[in-house]
């Protein structure tokens, strides 16, 4: 007996395509949910292939690159399994038309997912099976030490069987049994609802401490087992740079370098060449974990205060800083913050209301400092659903269900808000259009045409203007050009004597 050999392929657990809200749905006129906000499921979903990645040798070794400037939130890829083996290893092995040897192997050999994957691969088309060893192309095994590994142990394992129970020896073709296990021990991807994987182009991503992309595969829908990948890099990716995921849990990626290397090969003698890896970041790696700290510590403190959320959300920045993708520890911070710009804002509200009463002012009552917590809290509540939406794929669904109840009415104050700036916006530029078109007409009325000698309406000539019965002198022409002259103009050559003028 020999356990399975398997590279540490992330376990991602898998949220593209969720729908939009009932009153989406419906059309309601009360404005988008969380949900929504989201985005409806895309056309890939529904079968289209989408690709914006192409596989380039580097170094004898496939990766995945962009093939244009992507930004955040992009769609990379949306693939169909080359071959899917089910949850449950006797739907293969104790199938109405299954060999009953095949059962007796699995005990045997102590390990039924190897047997359930081979006899998986033969249920394939010719032309399938072709394209799944494909995979393990010539020269695998010199260019890359890790599948060199895999394909040692699993030959060397499949002979010690087949030399200890020689009957199972002509039962299944060894050859292709080595080759598909090892197919999935380097580029196999097991899902959280226990499924197994294997993609043509997914499948060749590399890992990275820092990643600009994440993946999951859809659960529910046809077909099963799609491959979602989507840019979580804060600053996008550049044409023509490698596409990359993480491996490992976000609590791995949060440790320094040493103990990260360990936790990730745990003294198999293998290292992590990311550029994370490769660099010297030791400051870095204080600089995270302090920020991790003072950030947990900051949104514990009950009830917040302007300065704990000011301070979180500086911390919030200077992680993204360090670890410039999305992270579902960050989602989390960002959720748990926008609900104390909620509290402050309720507060803020309510001291309002009793500004008569003797209360302890828990919070500013400026206008513009809740205008922007409003707007603060609606950003942080629609990048933390994205930022599930990547990183959890259906599962994020229970999620957003649940960030709704807080969502709902930020969004509609922020809509009333929204509603006034715009009211506000067309009433200014109505009165300064009205200015100019009454400044236009007055400069293009000949001189004396609007009456401005005695007796007449209008604006004052040169010749001079009466007020009251009296004539005053005018300048000859006004301080500014194109417009009537001021009172100071007016007055500043004759005053009427006696009359308690000042």
């Amino acid at each position: 007996r020999f356990s399975w050999t398997s590279a540490t392929h992330l376990e991602i657990r898998p949220l593209i395509g969720l729908a939009a809200s009932a009153e989406m749905a419906a059309g309601s006129s009360a404005g988008p949910s969380l949900s929504g906000a989201i985005g409806a499921p895309q056309s890939a979903a529904a079968g289209d292939a989408i690709v914006r990645g192409e596989l380039v040798d580097r170094g004898g070794r496939l990766s995945l690159v962009a093939v244009r400037r992507m930004r955040w939130g992009t769609q990379v890829l949306s693939e169909r399994p080359v071959l899917l083996v089910e949850a449950d290893p006797d739907i293969y092995l104790r199938a109405a038309d299954a060999d009953q040897s095949l059962a007796e192997m699995a005990e045997a050999l102590g390990d039924r997912w190897r047997l359930a994957s081979y006899v998986a691969f033969k249920q394939l088309h010719e032309r399938k099976q072709k394209e799944f060893l494909a995979l393990w192309g010539e020269g695998i095994e010199s260019s890359d030490p890790l599948a060199a590994h895999i394909h040692q142990q699993n030959r060397l394992g499949a002979d010690l069987f087949v030399k200890d129970r020689p009957e199972f020896g002509k039962l299944i073709f060894w050859t292709h049994f080595v080759l598909v296990a090892s197919i999935f021990g380097r580029f196999g991807v097991r899902n959280p609802d226990g499924t197994r994987t294997v993609y043509a182009l997914c499948s060749h991503v590399g890992h990275s401490c820092r990643p600009n992309a994440a993946a999951f595969s859809l659960r529910k829908g046809f077909p099963k087992g799609r491959r979602m990948l989507h840019i979580i890099a804060t600053d996008g990716v550049p044409r023509g740079e490698e596409i990359t995921v993480s491996d490992e849990t976000e609590a791995i990626l949060c440790l320094p370098k040493l103990e990260r290397s360990q936790k990730m090969f745990r003294g198999s003698g293998f290292k992590c060449e990311c550029r994370r890896c490769t660099e010297d970041g030791s400051k870095l790696d204080e600089c995270i974990a302090q920020a991790i700290a003072r950030m947990q510590t900051l949104l514990a403190v009950r009830p917040p205060t302007d300065e704990s959320t000011k301070e979180a959300l500086s911390c919030l920045k200077e992680l993204d800083k360090a670890l410039p993708f999305s992270m579902q520890i960050k989602a989390k911070a960002k959720v748990l913050l926008a609900s104390a710009f909620t509290e402050l804002n309720n507060r803020a509200a309510w001291q309002e209301e009793h500004r008569g009463a003797n209360i302890v002012q828990w919070t500013g009552l400026d206008a513009e400092a809740q205008e922007q917590r409003l707007k603060d809290t609606k950003k942080l509540f629609e990048t933390a659903a994205k930022d599930f939406e990547y990183l959890l794929g259906q599962d994020a669904l229970g999620i957003l269900q649940r960030m709704e109840a807080g969502y709902e009415p930020v969004r509609d104050q922020h809509k009333i808000l929204s509603k006034y700036a715009r009211e506000k916006e067309r009433s200014v530029a109505s009165s300064a259009a009205e200015l100019n078109e009454s400044r236009a007409s007055q400069s293009q009325q000949p001189a004396g045409a609007g009456g401005g000698g005695a007796g007449g309406g209008g604006y004052p000539t040169a010749a001079g203007v009466t007020l009251g019965g009296m004539q005053f002198d005018m300048p000859a022409t006004s301080g500014k050009e194109g417009l009537p002259p001021g009172w100071e103009e007016i007055f500043q050559s004759k005053r009427p004597a006696g009359d308690g003028w000042y």
